[in-house]
C-alpha cells in the first residue's frame, strides 16, 4: 500500500491486493465488521471484474462494478488520479506491515495477531517464528506449547505457498466466460466453435493459466479480437494460430485456433489431464495409433499402413474410435475412467438441472444480507421446490446467532409465507431449519428439544479448528451421533488459499455418517469446495448421503451451485446419490431415515 507516482498504472490485481490489505487492517484494529466486509467484498470484485480498473473509472462507472459503493468508489478514484489514499495511508500507519502479513499465516488470524502485537510486540512474520521456537508464545493466556507448534507448522506452509502460482477456480472461470463472450461479440462471424479448455473444463479447484480453443475461417480476425478485449493488460506472444496474454488480474490465457477436422483431438488434447492424456496415447498405441492434438496416426503396428491419418471433427468420434464412450472433462484424471469407458460403466453424471432445492442457505436472521422472502424469491426463480432457512445459531461469536426464542419468532415468518404460498397454488415451500454450532466438545448450541422441532439440522465447526486430530474428531463423531443432526456442513473448515483443512479424521467421520444416515454436505462456495472431490467419492464409496449446497447468504449466492456439481462430478456422483436431487417428501424422507 505504498505510495506511488501519478505516472504509475495500477491493475486491477493492484487495486483489489490494496483493498484487502485495508480489509486486513481495519480486521486487526478490530473495526466495524460491515465496513470490514464493504471492503472485502470490493477487492473481490474487483480483482475477478473483466474491464481495466482505469477504463472503468475514466468512464465514470467505479460504481457499477458490483460490491463497490459511493465510498470505496472514491478511495479508488482518489488511488488511481493520486497513486495514494490518505485514509488508507493513515490506518497503515496504525498496524506494522508485518503485523497485517502474520494474519495470513494458518492458526494466526486478526485476533491473534493484535494480541502478537500488542502484548509482546511481535512485528513480522519471523519474529513470530523466533517466538514460537524461543516459548515464547506460552506466555500468552490461552496459549500452549501446542499453540506454538501449530504457529510454526503454520508458518513453513506460509513460506512454501508464497510460490503458488494457480488461481483459484471460483477467480478463473467468471474470467474465462467473460473472455469467451467478448470473442463471440467482437468476432462472431469468424468463429465457428469455441470452448475453455485445460483444468478450468475439469472443474479443478485451481488452475494454472486458462486454455482457450476454438475453429475459425478468419483467424487474423479472431486474435486481433483476443489482443484487443478489455480484460487483456499485455500480449506475451502472438501468430496466426496462437495468441497469449496476461489479462488484468495476472492471470495467463492462451488462444489456439484449430482446424475443424482437428477440433476432437485437440479438444480433448488441450481439456488434459496430463495423466489421462498419458494413459489414453498408450492405449492408442496398443491399437496401433499414435495420438497427438491433430488426430491419429498409424504406426504399423496393427491393420493400417504406416503414416494413415485419422481425424475427428468431435470428441465423441475420438473416444469411439479408440473403443471407448465419452469421458466426461470432469473425470479425466486418470482414476478408473478408461476402463470404465472400455466396459461402457461410466456413471450418468449429475448436472444442475437434477437440484430440486437446497438445504444450507443464510438470512438477515443471521449474517446473510437479504430476508426469508427475498431468499425465497431467488430460489423459485431457480425452479427450486424447496428451500431450507439455516441461520447461524447462538454459539458463534462473529454473527447474531439464533436462540430459541428467535427460532420461534423466525417460525412465524417462515409459516405465513408457506401458507401465502400454498393459496396460491405455488408448487413450493420453506423449511425450517439451523445451521446449528458443534461446540468445542461436541455438544451442540442448541438443546436437542428444540432441534428435534425444526426440518432440517445442518451442524457445522466454525472455530477451533486447529485442534488436534483425535480432539477435532471426536467432537465432529459427538455431532454426527446426535440423531437430531441432519447434515454435517462443509466437513473440513477449509478456506482456499487462506485456511488449511482442520486435522480431522474424514475417513472415520464418514463412516459414521453412513452408519447414522448423517448426509455431507458438499459445500458449493468457490473458497470452500468442502468436501473435496477426493472424499465426496469415497463417501459415496462408503455408501455416505450427500447433499449440494451453495451455503448462500445473498439471492445472488446461488448462482455458484454449479461449483459443488462440478465436484459432485468429478467425484462421480449421480443424481441419485445427491439427497437434494429428490422431490421434497422423499428428500426429508431420506433425511430422517
Amino acid at each position: 500500500m505504498s505510495s506511488q507516482s501519478q505516472t504509475t498504472r495500477f491493475s486491477n490485481r493492484d487495486v483489489a491486493d490494496i483493498l484487502s490489505e485495508v480489509a486486513d487492517i481495519l480486521q486487526i484494529l478490530d473495526a466495524n465488521r460491515f465496513r470490514i466486509i464493504a471492503f472485502q467484498n470490493a477487492a473481490e470484485a474487483i480483482r475477478t471484474y473483466g474491464q481495466d480498473i482505469n477504463a472503468v473509472h475514466a468512464a465514470g462507472k467505479l460504481q457499477e462494478i458490483p460490491g463497490v459503493g459511493k465510498g470505496i468508489a472514491g478511495a479508488i478514484a482518489e488511488l488511481l488520479e493520486q497513486g495514494r489514499v490518505a485514509e488508507f495511508e493513515e490506518l497503515k500507519a496504525q498496524v506494522p506491515p508485518g503485523v497485517v502479513e502474520m494474519i495470513h499465516v494458518p492458526d494466526v488470524g486478526p485476533k491473534t495477531a493484535r494480541r502478537l502485537w500488542q502484548e509482546l510486540g511481535i512485528t513480522s512474520v519471523e519474529e513470530l517464528r523466533q517466538a514460537a521456537e524461543a516459548g515464547r508464545i506460552r506466555e500468552l493466556k490461552g496459549f500452549g506449547a501446542k499453540s506454538e507448534q501449530k504457529i510454526l507448522k503454520g508458518i513453513e506452509l506460509w513460506s512454501q505457498r508464497g510460490g503458488e502460482s494457480r488461481t483459484p477456480l471460483g477467480e478463473a472461470r467468471p474470467l474465462a466466460l467473460a473472455l469467451v463472450e467478448g470473442l463471440h461479440t467482437a468476432a462472431s462471424g469468424a468463429i465457428q466453435q469455441i470452448q475453455v479448455a485445460g483444468s478450468l473444463r475439469r472443474w479443478r479447484e485451481t488452475i494454472g493459466d486458462l486454455d482457450i480453443l476454438c475453429v475459425s475461417n478468419d483467424p487474423s480476425t479472431v486474435m486481433e479480437a483476443f489482443r484487443s478485449l478489455p480484460q487483456v493488460s499485455d500480449v506475451v506472444g502472438s501468430g496466426e494460430t496462437k495468441t497469449s496474454v496476461i489479462l488484468t488480474t495476472g492471470l495467463r490465457a492462451d488462444l489456439r485456433v484449430v482446424e475443424a477436422r482437428h477440433w476432437g483431438a485437440a479438444l480433448q488434447y488441450f481439456t488434459g489431464s496430463k495423466e489421462h492424456n498419458v494413459a489414453l496415447r498408450e492405449l492408442a498405441l496398443r491399437q496401433g495409433w499414435s495420438l497427438n492434438e491433430y488426430g491419429l496416426t498409424a504406426t504399423g503396428s496393427g491393420q493400417e499402413p504406416e503414416g494413415t491419418q485419422r481425424f475427428f471433427d468431435t470428441e465423441e468420434a475420438l473416444y469411439d474410435f479408440l473403443g471407448l464412450e465419452w469421458i466426461p472433462p470432469e473425470l479425466r484424471e486418470n482414476r478408473g475412467e478408461i476402463q470404465a469407458a472400455r466396459r461402457h460403466e461410466l456413471p450418468p453424471l449429475i448436472t444442475l438441472a437434477d437440484i430440486q432445492g437446497e438445504l444450507h442457505g443464510h438470512t438477515t436472521w443471521s449474517d446473510g444480507t437479504a430476508s426469508i422472502a427475498e431468499m425465497a424469491e431467488a430460489a423459485r426463480r431457480r425452479g427450486y421446490r424447496y428451500w431450507n432457512v439455516s441461520d447461524h445459531s447462538v454459539g458463534l461469536g462473529m454473527v447474531s446467532g439464533l436462540d430459541a426464542a428467535r427460532l420461534a419468532e423466525q417460525a412465524r415468518e417462515i409459516e405465513q409465507l408457506n401458507r401465502q404460498w400454498e393459496a396460491e397454488g405455488v408448487d413450493f415451500r420453506l423449511l425450517r431449519g439451523i445451521e446449528v454450532e458443534i461446540l468445542a466438545d461436541g455438544s451442540l448450541a442448541l438443546p436437542d428439544e428444540v432441534l428435534a422441532g425444526l426440518d432440517v439440522v445442518v451442524a457445522s465447526i466454525h472455530s477451533g479448528l486447529r485442534q488436534d486430530r483425535e480432539t477435532i474428531t471426536e467432537r465432529c463423531l459427538r455431532a454426527v451421533r446426535n440423531p437430531h443432526v441432519d447434515i454435517l456442513g462443509h466437513p473440513t473448515g477449509r478456506l482456499l488459499g487462506s485456511r488449511l483443512p482442520s486435522a480431522l479424521d474424514v475417513e472415520r467421520v464418514l463412516q459414521a455418517c453412513a452408519e447414522t444416515g448423517t448426509v455431507v454436505e458438499i459445500n458449493a462456495h468457490p473458497s470452500r469446495l468442502d468436501l473435496n472431490d477426493a472424499y465426496a467419492r469415497r463417501a459415496m464409496e462408503l455408501g455416505c448421503k450427500l447433499a449440494i449446497n451453495s451455503d448462500a447468504h445473498a439471492p445472488g449466492g446461488m448462482e455458484i451451485l454449479e461449483y459443488g456439481i462440478g465436484v459432485a462430478r468429478r467425484a462421480w456422483l449421480r443424481a441419485e446419490d445427491v439427497v437434494n436431487t429428490r422431490p421434497l417428501p422423499e428428500m426429508l424422507a431420506l433425511l430422517k431415515g
